[in-house]
């Protein structure tokens, strides 16, 4: 359904929206005519929306999990988490919309989500067999939050003209809505081609969106430009972003720099996973070890100090 806004929307480029088939979901895998248009996508418009990569039944249980751990937070409890001092999960990112790091529990933790083998088979070409999830995370818009700023997940990886618009992709994020996200709602809106684009010199106007159904995902380029539409509706809109990237990859801007931990799966939960897709959150224990040292070097209490030598 198409709302009133300050500008027109773009129609929507057919090119760059595959539909995976029942087939293709069961198997893991994509026809090679899917393949190619996928690929070609990436390479032409830096992002492809695929249709139905994720079954219902996953998405379903991926917003239950949201519900039980974060459900009972509004705006303003996301506001008053989000203001706490560093170290924090929650992370202001526009107006009414909030980025939180997702523990990796429950449904976040299972291997069809993190380690989706359609998602994984076609990643794998475009950033290297020893891929790695980078963060995940979930963005939150709650209802009457504006459109967000035009942006890039992350500046280009050298500032010199021409150099990073011309490289291959560094990292993908790949955003799976957990509702179906209307216009009212506000889906998320691309700007075909502008990952090789050096700075943010793109028409406003030439904004390309459509609506999200919960199985669907859309796969960007990390140089992609970008922007959360408006939420008009009654209700908040979860969407979870898993960034995976190259092994030497990680994310100063959003996560070192601010002391925030990008992969939150506990130890046990690693352990657990079979062999074959531990290396896709390999950096998940090292995370968790990271805290434990720092709970480990933390200064004890007076109570807890053992009595000075006399």
């Amino acid at each position: 359904m198409a709302v009133a806004s300050s500008f027109a929307y773009s129609s929507v480029e057919q090119e760059w929206i595959v539909a995976v088939s029942g087939r293709e979901l069961a198997n893991g895998e994509l026809t090679p005519d899917n393949d190619g248009l996928a690929r070609a996508a990436m390479q032409l418009h830096g992002c492809v929306l695929f249709r139905g990569a994720f079954a219902p039944a996953t998405v379903d249980a991926m917003y239950r999990e949201y519900l039980a751990q974060f459900g009972t937070l509004d705006l303003a409890g996301m506001q008053n988490r989000a203001a706490k001092p560093a170290p924090t999960r929650f992370m202001e990112v526009g107006g009414s919309r909030y980025e939180v790091v997702l523990p990796m529990t429950g449904a976040f933790g299972e291997p069809q989500v993190f380690a989706n083998a359609l998602l994984i088979r076609f990643l794998g070409p475009l950033l290297g067999r020893d891929l790695h999830l980078n963060s995940f995370t979930a963005v939150i818009s709650h209802p009457g939050a504006p459109q967000q700023r035009l942006h890039r997940d992350y500046p280009h990886l050298f500032f010199e003209p021409g150099v990073g618009p011309s490289l291959l992709a560094h990292a993908v994020n790949v955003v799976v809505p957990l509702i179906d996200v209307d216009m009212e709602t506000g889906p998320t809106g691309v700007w075909l081609g502008s990952h090789r684009v050096q700075d943010l010199a793109v028409d406003p106007k030439a904004i390309t969106v459509c609506p999200l159904q919960r199985g669907d995902c859309i796969v960007l380029d990390y140089r992609t430009l970008h922007a959360g539409l408006p939420n008009r509706g009654s209700r908040a809109r979860p969407i979870v972003y898993m960034v995976y990237a190259r092994p030497w990859f990680f994310d100063h801007a959003n996560h070192v720099n601010r002391r925030r931990i990008p992969v939150d799966m506990p130890l046990e939960r690693y352990d657990e996973l079979p062999d074959s897709v531990r290396p896709i959150v390999a950096r998940a224990p090292y995370y968790r070890m990271l805290a434990r040292w720092d709970e480990a070097d933390a200064p004890a209490s007076a109570a807890e100090r053992p009595p000075e030598a006399p």
